[in-house]
């Protein structure tokens, strides 16, 4: 195994970290956020450098071409799938009610309430009978499995006829803004040492730009290769 397939590997092993960091560490002072973030940040580092290190150690390989894009949709869809639950077991605090607001005060919380209706993520009744929102929302979170899914059966189909699609710019923007989402998504409340209502709202925001972009580059994907998926359709003489 050459050395720029072990930095591509290395992003299946960060990806469970980052997921236990989020959710097991505390969320006083940011710390899940401070874990989770910086290991996103290693992460993605992986992603720009193991191309660049095969290309200069000459150890470009049919293993790495394939495992580059796996190892990218494991870890950031994994990433992703996870902050649909609470931070750090908490999330963010939210009012439904005037009691649930007297009752969450009461375990300490040092952050604002954030109003229910306000709130476009999804949201948890905790152990203490307080409620708690994740940081992403579900139906942005869902259209980029899906977009993943049907790449990934695209290219194990053609993959059976001996054909290639060709990879598309629009793939590696797509990875970009999943990339700067994730990162900033947690980068906010790490830095500013609090969980704020703007948060959730930039995340929400920014998880459906990344959403669409992802849309928008299956679609393109599909149509560049058209030629070759029609082929799929051809009968065996």
């Amino acid at each position: 195994m050459t050395l720029a397939d072990k930095v591509t590997l290395a992003r299946l092993g960060l990806m469970p970290l980052i997921v236990a960091g989020y959710l097991l560490l505390p969320v006083e002072h940011g710390w899940c956020f401070w874990v989770a973030g910086w290991l996103c940040a290693v992460a993605e580092y992986t992603d720009l450098m193991d191309g660049r290190i095969a290309r200069r150690r000459g150890e470009v390989s049919d293993f790495g071409k394939l495992a580059d894009p796996f190892c990218d949709v494991i870890y950031r869809l994994g990433v992703f799938l996870v902050f649909l639950l609470p931070a750090g077991g908490l999330g963010w605090a939210v009012s439904a009610t005037a009691s649930s607001v007297e009752r969450v005060a009461t375990v300490g919380l040092s952050h604002d309430l954030i109003p229910a209706a306000l709130v476009h993520q999804p949201v948890y009744l905790l152990a203490d009978g307080s409620l708690g929102a994740g940081l992403a929302p579900w139906l942005p979170v869902f259209l980029m499995a899906m977009r993943e899914v049907v790449a990934g059966a695209l290219r194990a189909m053609t993959a059976t006829k001996g054909l290639v699609l060709a990879a598309r710019t629009s793939g590696k923007v797509k990875a970009w803004f999943q990339g700067i989402t994730l990162i900033t998504c947690m980068a906010f409340p790490a830095c500013f040492w609090v969980r704020a209502e703007w948060m959730l709202t930039w995340a929400f925001w920014a998880t459906w730009a990344t959403a669409i972009v992802s849309v928008v580059s299956i679609i393109e994907y599909i149509w560049v290769n058209r030629r070759v998926l029609a082929q799929l359709m051809d009968r065996a003489p």
